[in-house]
């Protein structure tokens, strides 16, 4: 199962990292290009700038002026000269070259030689950029470039189109942020799948567990059948042995009466052997009691039951006095007991949502006394009466040996176990042990 799911975690990442790899390498890529538009779109707002002060300067010349001085305020402008017989209908825009033009003005007779080279050459980053005249011919021109922006300025006297062409770096993409990339997923996809092998494993523990419970209830049923059947030919008996004294008796016939019961006490030692035979099959050898730590036992029974304790929100708390933490006892027979008590106490508390258990020992003249208390709804009157007895639950899903194994190993390990309720409303289980100093 684990190399099943490992094999299909690895796929899964796989694929995720192939597709995020995909879409990642094409935002890059599309950054790329709209890096470059707000690039052109900016160049093509100083240009309309420049042009837009050409208009605005050109009239206001005489052509007198120091074109050093005038260069200071208008750095675009190279050169300042007068012109004779030019016709005012003339074109107001000469190309002179490349990325320079004369601008005319046919009023005043004069012209100056605009420079649009410096604001070009400052964005490398685009192959080809150039301000076509649209007179020079169609400012349409075709290319094969990736990515292509064309834009016309709305100054009539200056009809320029601002071209510009560009290619993608396809391997000028943020590559250190791959590896993180792939580490990322994975450690996502790790931490997932862990969780779905956790689940799935916890699923099959609890099937584990209730095929279990049906093996021990079925095992349980044969055993019942067993006892049935060997001691249905005694019990029998004696009922036929009775019945005879009975009818012996009104014939006042004290032999006979005599020799029936006698023969009915027979088969009712033969059915305490057979079960005495039973028990002998179904109880456990005697272990030898001896000194053990009931922090040690409490604690291991706290780690076994915490995933149920977790998932029900019950908080589990223990004040053992000094000196009374030391019981004669079996230490599996008393992990048994304490794993008993705390899960009952869990399973009672489900409808609250959350709840607490709490234990607490401290010397007596007789030993020590471990009470356990709980904040559940506590024992019905008809529990306090019936909780020892086998087969008896409070639960509709219990089988009704849980208290009854209980008291029995507290009996085994010469103790005590009562039941009761606090003042509060929560169940009190008070256990007697014998101490294990002195």
């Amino acid at each position: 199962m684990k190399h099943t799911l490992i094999t299909r975690a690895l796929v899964v990442w796989a694929v995720v990292c192939l597709i995020s790899s995909v879409l990642l390498y094409t935002e890059q890529i599309r950054r790329q290009f709209w890096e470059r538009d707000r690039a052109f779109s900016a160049l093509f707002s100083e240009i309309g700038a420049v042009l837009t002060q050409n208009e605005s300067v050109l009239p206001l010349l005489s052509g007198d002026e120091d074109i050093a001085v005038l260069r200071t305020k208008f750095p675009h402008l190279l050169a300042l000269e007068k012109t004779a017989g030019r016709a005012r209908d003339a074109a107001r825009v000469e190309p002179a070259r490349e990325n320079q033009y004369w601008l005319y003005n046919p009023w005043r007779q004069i012209r100056v030689l605009v420079d649009l080279a410096p604001l070009l050459t400052a964005h490398p980053r685009f192959t080809r950029l150039e301000v076509r005249y649209a007179r020079e011919g169609n400012a349409q021109s075709s290319s094969d470039a990736f990515w292509r922006w064309q834009r016309t300025f709305p100054q009539h006297t200056q009809p320029f189109t601002l071209i510009a062409d560009a290619e993608p770096a396809w391997f000028g993409v943020y590559w250190p942020i791959y590896p993180a990339l792939f580490l990322g997923w994975g450690a996502v996809i790790a931490v997932t799948g862990m969780a779905l092998w956790q689940r799935k494993a916890r699923k099959e523990a609890e099937q584990r567990a209730l095929y279990y419970q049906h093996a021990r209830l079925n095992t349980l049923g044969e055993i019942t059948a067993g006892i049935v059947h060997e001691i249905n030919q005694p019990l029998t008996a004696v009922q036929t042995w009775i019945q005879g004294a009975q009818r012996q008796q009104t014939r006042d016939n004290p032999q006979a009466v005599s020799q029936a019961l006698a023969a009915a006490l027979v088969q009712t030692q033969r059915i305490s052997a057979l079960l005495t035979r039973f028990r002998e099959h179904v109880v456990q050898e005697k272990v030898t009691l001896r000194e053990t730590d009931l922090t040690q036992c409490w604690q291991q029974v706290v780690n076994l039951l915490e995933h149920e304790r977790r998932a029900e929100r019950v908080a589990v708390t223990h004040a053992f006095a000094q000196g009374a933490t030391s019981v004669i006892a079996d230490r599996l027979w008393l992990e048994q007991v304490l794993h008993n008590l705390l899960r009952n106490a869990i399973q009672a508390q489900q409808a609250n949502g959350q709840g607490w258990v709490r234990i607490e020992s401290q010397k007596s003249a007789d030993g020590i006394k471990i009470t356990v208390t709980d904040g559940g709804p506590g024992f019905s009157p008809e529990a306090l009466q019936n909780a020892f007895m086998p087969f008896y639950s409070g639960r509709k899903e219990g089988i009704g040996l849980g208290m009854t194994l209980t008291e029995s190993l507290m009996t085994r390990m010469n103790g005590t176990l009562s039941l009761g309720n606090s003042p509060e409303g929560g169940a009190t289980i008070v256990l007697q042990l014998e101490s294990g100093h002195g």
